[in-house]
């Protein structure tokens, strides 16, 4: 990759999944100003849904799906900054997947040849005040994100007032110490993007369960007379379904939608659903969700490319019969031409 003129400025906003590190994205692109931005976003399945949230923001976006982004002397993740560079961005944003090991990615980026056009500066961690006491408890992967941070946006904070203290002491006596930002929906200061990159590179073993020989693996696709493709995969000791919608289908209704949702949350092993979905009274919105993390939250997106979903579920497999009749229910929610 050869050296530009002016190295672009980087940042990496990491966090587990169903942290708010879309959101926190897109509201960055909404309050950005003046510049040319651009996405580089690890989607963990084979549906991408990451990257359609960042594009409504109006950034350039790419897209290194399944695997760990943190190997970034990949093919895959070389291409995409490649891509991304050749659009002259003033600015490049990295968000790796919740299974991603940012202290890795973060020494990567700073040795040539990505050193040569790339200016690392802040790597911040999307902590969910709802879980944190869960993850920081039981998720090494968790603790290693954190600690590879510069800063944290203290997220979803919509909860018991005593446990958001428990959260703020927390991370106030963290060593060595971090910036701190309380965010309203992943919303926060946005001032954090030109902080320097000062965090101490410690030494990172990838999580049990993601180890080389069980990566993220594709593992069956079917595609529909209407173009709409579901696809199944399993690796980490998760599933992934995902699927993206046939162009040529009619809008979502919104009851319908809202009760197709509720069957995927509901899903045996569910972990994380998110959705982008044409409804037909309210144009583009953004459906997510994270287990013990409340009601789904719904968004409007001002564009999309597509409908699509994707469900993370821990552990097995899930039997065929189930997912079908998943896919059904989002099939049968939509309305007539």
């Amino acid at each position: 990759m050869a050296a530009l003129t002016t190295r672009v400025p980087c940042n990496i906003l990491t966090g587990p999944l169903g942290a708010g590190k879309s959101t926190a994205i897109l509201k960055l692109l909404q309050t950005r100003g003046d510049g040319n931005w651009a996405v580089l976003v690890n989607e963990m399945g084979d549906v991408g849904i990451d990257g359609v949230i960042a594009g409504s923001g109006g950034a350039a976006t790419a897209e290194v799906s399944g695997g760990c982004i943190c190997c970034a002397n990949g093919v895959a993740v070389r291409v995409a900054l490649t891509r991304l560079l050749k659009k002259r961005p003033t600015r490049l944003l990295i968000e790796p997947s919740g299974l991603g090991h940012v202290a890795e990615l973060s020494e990567h980026l700073q040795k040539e040849p990505l050193s040569n056009a790339l200016e690392l500066r802040a790597v911040a961690c999307v902590v969910p005040c709802d879980r944190h006491s869960l993850l920081w408890a039981e998720a090494p992967l968790y603790r290693d994100m954190v600690h590879a941070s510069d800063l944290l946006i203290l997220n979803r904070r919509d909860v018991d007032a005593g446990m958001t203290s428990d959260v703020d002491n927390w991370a106030r006596e963290l060593y060595p110490p971090k910036t701190i930002l309380l965010a309203d929906r992943g919303a926060c200061s946005t001032d954090w993007v030109d902080a320097p990159r000062d965090a101490i590179t410690i030494e990172q073993e990838h999580a049990p369960g993601a180890e080389e020989d069980d990566e993220y693996r594709p593992k069956r696709t079917f595609t529909h007379i209407d173009g709409s493709k579901r696809t199944e995969s399993h690796g980490g000791g998760k599933a992934y379904v995902g699927v993206i919608f046939g162009k040529l289908g009619a809008p979502f209704e919104a009851d319908r939608l809202e009760s197709a949702c509720a069957t995927a949350c509901a899903f045996d092993g569910a972990e994380r659903f998110k959705g982008v979905f044409y409804v037909r009274t309210r144009g583009w919105v953004l459906v997510q969700w994270v287990r013990n993390g409340g009601p789904a939250d719904t968004q409007i997106l001002s564009r999309a490319a597509d409908s699509r979903f994707q469900l993370i579920l821990c552990g097995d497999e899930p039997a065929p019969v189930a997912v079908a009749a998943l896919e059904s229910a989002f099939m049968g929610a939509r309305g007539k031409v």
